[in-house]
């Protein structure tokens, strides 16, 4: 499943297990009402792959934030109709260049019972904040230079500079109660969190319980423990096969999934919520002695390629071409930085640059094979770089194969290219952590990339907020589409189908607060 980052900020990795999807569908149906809620329901959903660490506060995998939203809560909720932030565990919140405030709201427990305060809140973020516990989350979500405090039920985040859309980062992170903080690798395989439901069982690589929690009466949309239709058991399948999802959808032995391609046929008849998530994206790999760490090589890779051509492959005639690196629906921001900035399509160019270089190009190009669509976008891509002078190598494997071979590769110049590893956010303040920076294994950076334009662009950029930021957010996003140091391909309107049950709003890059599910008679 092509999947996006939780709500609103985290940027966290996706791949494009689901193949293209379309059309408008409606989410709510003829649910009856509250008669036609069910009492004490179980709701099945699926995704992909196994999400590995479930902990929230060590992971950017979007399976594990997806499993996540059903047993954490967050500070604010993005309403995806309104785009714009609601109360969850905060009240009120206020925002400044180098401060934030959340006012938390009262009596909010955890599954076990246990009070969960300003306090704990405050915990979870100087738990990101220490560098000895390697979070993925520090930075991308919280500052490194944050100063964490509370003082009663207010929660208190400072920088000692401006951070662009602090407010929307933290509060999207999923937050845990304190004996999960106390004991994290209970959290791999188990949850400690404010959410609507608690993990009681792990199969690896086959699936997750969970089971209603009491008290709960803090979610978005009026959601309780007791509101009519809210499930007394949720089960997460792992199902790679799209084929296989729509079988058990189709056979009530799931009640929601994404479903793309041909299969999404057989599915006509039930309801289904739009969620447009980034599907295609190419990464090239800066690192040093690598063909592609050279501006003119990416450049001529990329004209040698038609984009719409490509689009067409990725999402089987569906989706349209991405506008930049946010794909979120919302985003805090909307600009189109890939029109007149990426090389347009020249294969006689691209042919005579490769010629220029004066040495073998050799490209590995690593991709997700998980569906046929994902097969042929690369098959297509390494033709047109072939035909143009390059000999490439395809690499193929699932979702997990391509993060392990990518973003969390042992030996960084193991690959030139990838296609099918997208990052997903709705904030531009996200990418500099993946973009810049120290090169892996020392950073994050898990490309190489030094683009001192866009260093420079970014440090511009951190000081404005608002509209102000967004445009300088863009111009800084501009000059990695000018010297092709990634390309962002195309969107997609993936369908989440529902078979005996329904949302209460339209899911993000395929997800959903377990707060959100109804069942139905």
């Amino acid at each position: 499943m092509n999947r996006r980052a939780a709500a609103f900020a985290a940027l966290l990795i996706a791949l494009p297990a689901l193949a293209a999807c379309g059309g408008s569908g409606s989410g709510s149906g003829s649910d009856g009402g509250q008669a036609g809620f069910a009492t004490d329901g179980t709701f099945a959903f699926a995704i992909d792959s196994d999400p590995g660490d479930l902990n929230p506060l060590v992971t950017n995998l979007v399976n594990a934030q997806i499993v996540g939203m059903y047993s954490y809560d967050t500070l604010m909720f993005l309403d995806p109709e309104t785009a714009k932030p609601a109360p969850f565990l905060a009240k009120s919140w206020t925002e400044s260049p180098t401060k934030v405030t959340y006012t938390l709201n009262d009596a909010i427990t955890c599954a076990d019972g246990t009070p969960f305060t300003a306090q704990t809140a405050a915990d979870n973020l100087n738990w990101i904040v220490d560098p000895a516990n390697k979070s993925p989350r520090l930075e991308s979500v919280v500052p490194a230079d944050a100063k964490v405090s509370a003082k009663g039920n207010v929660l208190t985040v400072t920088t000692s500079k401006p951070r662009p859309f602090m407010l929307y980062d933290i509060g999207a992170q999923q937050l845990v109660c304190e004996r999960g903080l106390k004991d994290p690798k209970s959290l791999s395989a188990g949850s400690d969190g404010t959410g609507p439901f608690a993990i009681d069982r792990v199969v690896a690589g086959d699936s997750i319980t969970m089971t209603r929690r009491e008290g709960y009466t803090w979610g978005p949309k009026n959601s309780t423990s007791n509101t009519p239709g809210m499930p007394k058991t949720v089960t997460t399948k792992i199902v790679p096969s799209p084929s296989t999802r729509a079988n058990l959808l189709l056979s009530g032995q799931l009640n929601a999934a994404i479903v793309s391609g041909k299969d999404e046929e057989r599915l006509a008849a039930l309801k289904s919520q739009p969620t447009p998530t980034m599907s295609g994206m190419i990464v090239y790999n800066h690192h040093q002695g690598l063909p592609t760490a050279e501006a003119a090589v990416r450049r001529a890779l990329t004209q040698a390629i038609d984009l719409d051509t490509l689009t067409k492959i990725l999402t089987g005639g569906k989706g349209e071409r991405a506008k930049s690196l946010l794909s979120e629906n919302p985003s805090l921001c909307a600009y189109d930085t890939v029109q007149g900035n990426l090389p347009s399509h020249d294969p006689n160019a691209a042919g005579q640059a490769l010629r220029a270089v004066g040495k073998p190009v050799d490209i590995t190009l690593v991709y997700d094979n998980s569906t046929d669509t994902g097969s042929a976008a690369a098959e297509y891509v390494a033709k047109q770089w072939e035909t143009a002078g390059a000999a490439v190598k395809l690499d193929g494997g699932d979702e997990n194969y391509v993060i392990s071979r990518t973003f969390a590769a042992k030996d960084p110049s193991g690959w030139t290219a990838s296609l099918g590893l997208n990052l997903q956010t709705g904030t531009p303040a996200i990418f500099p952590q993946y973009l810049s920076g120290p090169a892996a294994p020392a950073g994050t950076n898990f490309a190489s990339i030094d683009n001192k334009d866009y260093n420079r662009s970014v440090a511009a950029a951190a000081g404005r907020t608002g509209d102000d930021a967004c445009k300088a957010w863009a111009e800084a996003e501009k000059t990695l589409m000018t010297s092709a140091d990634l390309i962002p391909v195309s969107v997609t309107p993936y369908k989440m189908y529902f078979n005996g049950a329904t949302a209460l709003y339209l899911p993000v890059g395929g997800q959903l607060p377990g707060s959100a599910i109804r069942v139905l008679k």
